[in-house]
């Protein structure tokens, strides 16, 4: 039988029923399921964790705590890792989604504890890398999705207001978004303020720019199935922005929240390019994974090296 670890992040703002599922996973055969109480606990809990040699590595949490996990593992001395999976149990799970765990926690866990029985061989394994974030001042983190300008401000919005009302998943987030999007049509502040920044794109010339909104992303899918870039090449970094005032945004907002390149007009505001690394700096807040950073920094962002996922989704019942 092949030895699961499950990760699980008491902070996570679950509701009963994924707090009961949690609860359930306590005491079964081959599982070392964990609690984590606090995120300065972590580098300790998973040394302690992979010691075992665990077949997988799961995270049970939202966006949040995968970067923390990410973020503690590259960062830290851990030179072989387990196969990672990510579990749709916080109020966000778009890492989840893009890494092959769409749907239920209860149904993630089911095809999760279904490899116990399953030879490593038959498993479908993801592999890929993330996103590596290294500031100025030294900071480092790891995650999956880097944004500035309105994603930031509907990360906001949606902190204030439909985390408040109790609302949360993919739909609370397209909320955010649409909140994000008729701000910027309408010309409304805080969503349309501008963001000042530095962009360089590997060996290009810096530039100066003010943007509408500017990402930086590893992923294939953000929620609800967007895939707002399109770039040519294969490089791992997505990178995406949009002037601040873009011409005909109404009409070419379908076309840049689905990356259909040929409706996309340089010339209009709207940009998108693949890199191998990416600079920005800027003053403006940011955001990672959903966790908003202070700005006045630097940033630098790499792929981090491969790392192997479990995709749930080909393993669903």
């Amino acid at each position: 039988m092949n030895r699961l670890a499950i990760l699980s992040n008491l902070r996570s703002k679950a509701g009963l029923a994924r707090q009961q599922l949690v609860a359930s996973l306590s005491g079964l055969t081959g599982v070392e399921h964990r609690l984590c109480e606090a995120m300065d606990d972590l580098p300790a809990l998973l040394t302690d964790m992979l010691a075992t040699g665990p077949k997988v590595l799961a995270v049970n949490g939202g966006d949040g705590t995968l970067q923390a996990v990410l973020t503690a593992l590259l960062g830290g001395d851990f030179d072989k890792l387990p196969v990672l999976c990510a579990l749709p149990g916080g109020s966000t799970n778009m890492s989840a989604g893009d890494l092959g765990a769409r749907g239920s926690l209860r149904k993630a866990l089911a095809a999760l504890l279904s490899l116990r029985d399953q030879t490593q061989a038959s498993w479908p394994i993801a592999t890929r890398p993330v996103l590596e974030v290294r500031s100025r001042e030294g900071a480092f983190h790891a995650g999956l999705f880097f944004g500035v300008g309105t994603i930031v401000r509907g990360a906001e919005f949606w902190q204030q207001q439909l985390r408040a009302s109790g609302r949360t998943g993919e739909l609370a987030a397209g909320a955010a978004l649409a909140r994000g999007a008729w701000g910027m049509l309408r010309r409304q502040p805080p969503f349309a303020d501008p963001t000042r920044l530095r962009l360089q794109l590997d060996d290009q010339e810096p530039m100066d720019a003010e943007v509408a909104l500017l990402l930086v992303t590893v992923m294939r899918r953000l929620f609800l199935g967007l895939t707002p870039f399109w770039g040519e090449g294969d490089a791992a970094l997505a990178c995406t922005w949009i002037d601040d005032r873009p011409r005909r945004l109404l009409r070419r907002l379908p076309a840049v929240l689905r990356g259909r390149a040929g409706e996309m007009h340089a010339g209009e505001g709207y940009h998108s390019q693949r890199a191998a690394q990416v600079e920005v700096s800027l003053d403006d807040v940011w955001l990672l994974d959903g966790e908003l950073h202070p700005g006045g920094t630097s940033l630098t962002f790499r792929p981090s090296r491969p790392l192997h996922f479990v995709d749930l989704s080909q393993v669903y019942p």
